[in-house]
């Protein structure tokens, strides 16, 4: 048997569809930008969704194939011979099978040197990700080889392509923008996770794999058949694999992903005053230390400032339906513990980090359900970087003229007092943002409301 492979792999189309899968791998994977390139579980999902273009291309090369007897006249030939028809078979679909779902591994090892170089975190889930894509790939090239077989016309290795790629696209739009049908997960083309730490779930590698079995067990049944019992099989099969593929990872963000305890791991730099990053971050740890502490040393101008500092991290797993969800994030601060966010923008940490920590004096993600006050908030961030106005905020306020100019007078006031009392009325907005109640900030900063 491994002779005849070997021998396919050399007399087949295997080697061309191989590269034209490594073609499109890569080109998505750079298409994508960088984010990819520091953490795992960024790099497996960009890489698993790959599967929305290379399942295409794995159908075409399968139907390929499946028309090569025909093409050549050869099938009258073949067919008087008395091996089985699976017999016959068997060495091609092995062979180009395997060579498409090797490459999806090989692809997955190479590029994943990347993020191995940073040290970042991996969960097994995302080393666990391409296997299913791996499944799907050979399921995809023996329901090609399936097609082909069947129609020998030159027009079916685009044409599976085309069905496949426009199938992905309408299944992944069932419901309109923020649809919950099961549908879509019949879709390679998924949601992306809103942050590092949000990892798949095993009930949606399940529906993968389910999907790729249905793809490979009924892609064989119909190369392979040669009466109408293995067609309707090939049938049964697809349609429970199918069913189970979008009912088992369920419908909702929350299904398909999950808060990965490792990923989220604190890991914290030398010296003090401690600053911790989560271990999907680790590699930007050195260079955000230093801004963090410049960021607590101005907060320490308020009495009861924080001693140490934590990057901010989910309790749960961002629902897109959770329009405020982001707003202050849904995590509360430790006593004593500092909550910042990264602000990553291409796997680094932003240049104004500092503006966007001392921002609302450290409240920024107090973790409460109505999130902050952003004109209070940047007024006693700008006074502690003894600035004007506070610029480089990840908070939208800059697109609101007439909030900007609310800011500046909210500033005016504050700074129009003693200095003590500014400082009074500063670490009692503060405390105000942290108790999560309904105070009036801005009257607090003004001197319009008692603390």
């Amino acid at each position: 048997m491994k002779r005849m492979i070997a021998i396919e792999l050399r007399r087949s189309n295997a080697l061309t569809l191989v590269l034209l899968l490594i073609a499109a791998s890569l080109a998505g994977l750079l298409l994508s930008g960088n984010d990819w390139t520091a953490t795992w579980i960024r790099f497996s999902y960009l890489h698993g969704t790959s599967l929305f273009l290379l399942l295409p291309l794995a159908l075409a090369g399968g139907a390929v194939l499946g028309r090569r007897e025909k093409r050549t006249h050869a099938d009258e030939l073949i067919a008087s011979t008395g091996r089985p028809k699976a017999q016959r078979l068997l060495p091609g679909l092995l062979a180009v099978g395997l060579a498409a779902g090797l490459t999806h591994l090989v692809v997955f090892a190479v590029a994943g040197l990347m993020p191995a170089m940073t040290g970042s975190y991996v969960g097994l889930t995302a080393l666990l990700w391409p296997l299913t894509g791996t499944l799907a790939l050979i399921g995809g090239v023996w329901l090609g080889l399936a097609a082909g077989r069947a129609w020998a016309s030159p027009l079916v290795p685009p044409l599976v392509a085309v069905l496949a790629l426009v199938a992905q696209i309408g299944l992944s739009e069932v419901g309109g923008p923020g649809g919950t049908s099961a549908l879509r997960n019949l879709s390679l083309f998924s949601q992306p996770p809103s942050y590092d730490w949000e990892t798949i779930t095993p009930r949606t590698l399940i529906g993968w794999t389910l999907l790729g079995l249905g793809l490979a067990g009924g892609g064989y049944l119909l190369a392979t058949g040669r009466s109408w019992l293995p067609r309707v099989a090939a049938v049964a099969v697809m349609a429970v694999a199918f069913a189970g593929a979008a009912v088992v990872p369920g419908t909702k963000q929350t299904d398909h992903y999950r808060i990965d305890a490792g990923a989220q791991k604190l890991v914290c730099a030398d010296g003090a005053p401690q600053v911790c990053v989560t271990a999907v971050h680790a590699y930007v740890l050195d260079d955000a230390a230093p801004q963090v502490r410049k960021a607590m040393k101005l907060l320490a101008k308020l009495p009861g400032a924080p001693t140490k500092a934590a990057e901010w991290r989910a309790d749960e797993v961002y629902g897109f339906e959770d329009a405020n969800w982001m707003n202050g994030g849904t995590t509360r601060p430790e006593p004593g513990t500092l909550n910042f966010d990264l602000v990553l923008d291409d796997n680094k940490i932003s240049e104004q980090l500092v503006e966007n920590i001392v921002v609302g004096a450290g409240t920024y993600w107090n973790g409460c359900q109505q999130g902050w006050d952003v004109v209070a908030g940047h007024a006693a961030g700008a006074w502690l970087m003894g600035t004007d106005e506070l610029t480089g905020v990840d908070d939208g306020s800059d697109r609101y003229p007439d909030m900007q100019q609310q800011m500046k007078e909210v500033l005016a006031a504050l700074r129009a007092a003693p200095e003590k009392e500014q400082i009074r009325r500063v670490a009692a907005m503060r405390d105000a943002a942290l108790s999560c109640g309904d105070t009036d900030q801005v009257a607090i900063l003004t001197g319009k409301a008692s603390a």
